[in-house]
């Protein structure tokens, strides 16, 4: 026996081990991912009699509880083995368990490549490695401190000022001379103040001028006293607050700490971040009647609130600075000129409850310049995304009148149009994944030829290493979105190490030590989003309607009537595609004698009519959908709706929660869950997937619950405990329900969100401007390489004749 494997497997346990590979040579699948590698281990188990001590304490168990993948060849098994969070050792073993040895990701890809294309691959692989180009920036050691990136950079900054002063103060002083607003100067005049000690002597006349006056004289009053000693505009809105910023800086030069730079950036560049762009072009982009059509959901909602908030956010703060500024927020989409009953064939549209909020829409064009008419599925917009950008980038400088402060991209195709503009713009960039589609669709990397017709994934995939290499800043909503769990693989560590057979390997795809990631979980509109006991923020006549609409009236629009209102209603919305699962509940629901007897089914999704529909896979959802319902007899106890508009869904859940029921979000995978915030906010009971980001938003138990939903038996066994820890406990519905609320209001606010968000770019574009923009360059050149030879090129031939 191999002495590695000895020191992996314990001694006694080692014919178990070989027995368990044996068991699985067995099975037809080649390639197990964690979660069948855990339940196989359970069978091996239960076959063998093992006892507790053994199931959950045994060497053996702990080493594969972290396999996260395995795939078993002819004569040997490759095994990924994640022995901490974001480290990996790969390992192949004999099938007879005799011989174990370590290999290298590249050696790992090559034998997973082998055996995928059954030894047809091409060999002489491209190879994707990054890592290389982050010798500009530092790295963080501990896993905990991954998602808190403007901390650690700040501590970064701060101890450059200690080993090189003279540099990092001219540099500094460059960055506040920089700043400008609308060709207004801010903070110093260059022409009067000549470098940062200058500087620091004209505070020292000034600010005891400054504290013998009133501090709440306001910034108009001192105005010409500060210029006479070369200041400008965007120091304070009062002589006391004037005072308190000087002060800062001067102390921030002389004793810097993390907090302070942050607190200074915060205070005085306000002005430095007004005018954003916020990129989102595929799907229908709304305000009514887009929400479950086809690409069209929590993405669309997450923005518009977004939007609300930073201009909130932005107003209050600029109005402290004593520049006359007003923010300006544009939403880059897509224009569609068959817009159906959208708004999505207008090209302006001013955002609601904003005052300088808009979304501002931009046609695809072909190569021959013809405007795409018709919506086009998120997986095929990339033939038109460079021109997108191009056109996106004139439109901007034009209604901004100059460059915006700050680019956010979203998703896949908002994120590699960001990375363009901000090239072309030299404007500081933030990425926004929202769902990273690699982790969604299993094995879509080592199959991507099979379903490169429907998905285009090697353009997905490779959209998506280039914006997050390129982006200054990278936001997500929960900490697992980058690194995991303990157990499980985080949607970005994902990208680590891939390969895509016969085009390329990524032996290392980001750097999630970087100090680029930052969680920043978004929150809920309160106005829509309030508990359902508050009756007398209700609207009367509202209420009666979605009741009647949700459990009652005929409609064409609506499949299913009730047998008996009064049992729980179980209730669940979303878009009917594969990943958002609403069929698998329906399965669930269908399977489970308690709950067909004690609740009734709600869902709202799509069009209960399949030619509405012209996505090929909300298509054969719906057919899905109505077979379930046939299958189980359910035609007394669903009831099937269309999407319900963003306005009117808090009601809804408020409703359902009148009634003593719950919401469901039972997703494969959930990179965050708005809709989970949504429906706790209003102290609706919620149970939703524990793949993603719900494990950051429930407290399992507490707060809501958490359903395994790989499998319709083991979703319904958790809907079956609810539904009888509520018949068993008078109280617990109400305790789940107030925990809930609870939950959301401490947690999950957009007033937080908002001015972390603002934070970060300050910080990000001082780190940009004084450090990282000299060391970025042979990441850009880099990646320039891979877009215009691999990914463009590839989108070309998509686009054809």
């Amino acid at each position: 026996m191999h002495g590695l494997m000895k020191s992996i497997i314990p001694e006694t346990e080692l014919m178990d081990f070989k027995e368990f590979l044996a068991m699985l040579e067995q099975q037809e699948k080649t390639f197990l991912l964690r979660n069948e590698i855990v339940l196989a281990f359970e069978e091996y188990c239960d076959a063998n009699g093992k006892d507790d001590a053994f199931r959950t304490g045994s060497g053996m168990f702990q080493f594969l509880r972290k396999v996260q993948e395995l795939f078993i060849g002819k004569t040997h098994t490759v095994i990924i083995h994640r022995y901490a969070v974001a480290r990996y050792r790969f390992y192949q073993l004999r099938n007879d368990a005799e011989y174990m040895e370590e290999i290298t990701i590249p050696h790992f890809l090559n034998l997973k490549d082998h055996h995928v294309t059954k030894g047809r691959s091409e060999g002489s692989e491209l190879h994707l490695d990054f890592l290389p180009f982050y010798d500009f920036s530092p790295s963080i050691r501990d896993t905990k401190a991954v998602g808190n990136g403007i901390r650690f950079l700040s501590r970064y900054l701060c101890s450059n000022i200690f080993q090189n002063p003279r540099e990092w103060k001219r540099r500094s002083f460059d960055f506040i001379k920089l700043h400008k607003h609308n060709g207004q100067q801010l903070l110093v005049n260059g022409d009067v103040i000549q470098g940062l000690r200058h500087c620091l002597e004209e505070m020292q006349a000034l600010t005891p001028w400054l504290r013998s006056q009133a501090p709440d004289t306001p910034y108009s009053e001192v105005s010409s006293r500060m210029k006479r000693h070369g200041f400008e505009p965007g120091w304070g809105n009062t002589a006391g607050r004037i005072v308190e910023n000087m002060e800062m800086l001067e102390e921030l030069i002389n004793e810097p700490t993390d907090v302070m730079l942050e607190t200074f950036l915060s205070r005085v560049t306000l002005p430095m971040i007004s005018k954003i762009a916020i990129i989102s072009p595929h799907g229908w982009f709304g305000q009514e009647n887009v929400l479950g059509k086809p690409d069209t959901g929590g993405q669309v909602i997450y923005i518009l609130d977004q939007v609300r908030a930073l201009e909130r956010h932005l107003k209050e703060k600029i109005a402290l600075t004593g520049v006359e500024a007003k923010p300006e927020i544009i939403v880059i989409t897509r224009l569609i000129p068959e817009a159906e009953d959208t708004t999505c064939d207008q090209r302006k549209e001013k955002i609601h409850n904003t005052e300088n909020g808009w979304i501002l829409r931009i046609p695809f064009r072909d190569k021959h310049h013809n405007v795409i008419q018709e919506w086009v599925s998120r997986f095929h917009i990339y033939p038109y995304l460079e021109r997108f950008a191009d056109d996106a980038e004139s439109e901007l400088l034009r209604e901004f009148e100059g460059r915006p402060d700050l680019i956010i991209g979203n998703y896949t195709d908002g994120n590699l149009v960001a990375t363009q503009l901000s090239d072309k713009m030299d404007v500081i960039q933030c990425t926004i994944a929202h769902a990273l589609e690699k982790t969604k669709y299993l094995f879509s990397d080592l199959y991507w030829e099979e379903m490169e017709e429907e998905y285009n994934f090697s353009l997905q995939f490779t959209a998506d290493i280039l914006a997050m290499n390129k982006s200054d800043f990278i936001i997500t909503s929960t900490t697992q979105e980058i690194v995991g769990t303990e157990y499980a693989m985080g949607q970005y560590e994902s990208y680590q190490f891939f390969s895509l057979p016969n085009l390329y390997q990524v032996v290392s795809g980001v750097d999630l030590f970087a100090p680029k990631f930052n969680v920043i979980p978004p929150g809920v509109e309160e106005q829509i989003y309030f508990p359902f006991y508050q009756h007398e923020k209700r609207v009367r006549h509202k209420k009666e309607a979605w009741e009647r609409r949700l459990f009652s009236d005929l409609s064409d629009d609506i499949h299913g009537m009730f047998e008996d209102q009064n049992r729980i209603p179980l209730f669940t919305m979303a878009r009917l595609d594969k990943i958002k699962n609403i069929t698998g509940l329906i399965e669930a629901f269908g399977m489970s004698k308690l709950l067909r007897e004690k609740c009734n089914l709600i869902f709202a999704a799509g069009t209960i009519h399949v030619h509405e529909s012209k996505d090929a896979e909300e298509q054969a959802q719906i057919r899905l959908a109505y077979e379930l319902i046939n299958r189980y007899r359910l035609h007394g106890s669903v009831r099937w709706l269309p999407s319900i508009p963003k306005l009117e869904t808090g009601e809804v859940y408020r409703i359902i929660a009148d009634h003593g029921g719950a919401f469901i979000q039972p997703a494969l995978f959930e990179a965050f869950g708005l809709t989970i915030l949504e429906a706790m906010a209003t102290g609706l009971p919620t149970l939703a997937t524990e793949f993603g980001g719900p494990q950051e938003i429930i407290v399992d138990g507490e707060s809501g619950f958490l359903i395994n939903t790989s499998g319709p038996n083991l979703m319904a066994k958790t809907l079956e405990k609810f539904v009888d820890a509520c018949h068993e406990d008078s109280d617990f519905w109400k305790r789940i329900s107030d925990n809930s609320i609870e939950r959301v209001q401490s947690h999950f606010t957009w007033r937080l969100y908002s001015e972390r968000l603002i934070n970060l770019a300050k910080l990000y574009g001082f780190w940009r401007f004084t450090v990282a923009a000299r060391g970025k360059h042979k990441m850009d050149r880099y990646c320039e390489f891979i877009y215009h030879f691999l990914l463009k090129k590839r989108a070309e031939q998509l686009e054809g004749d």
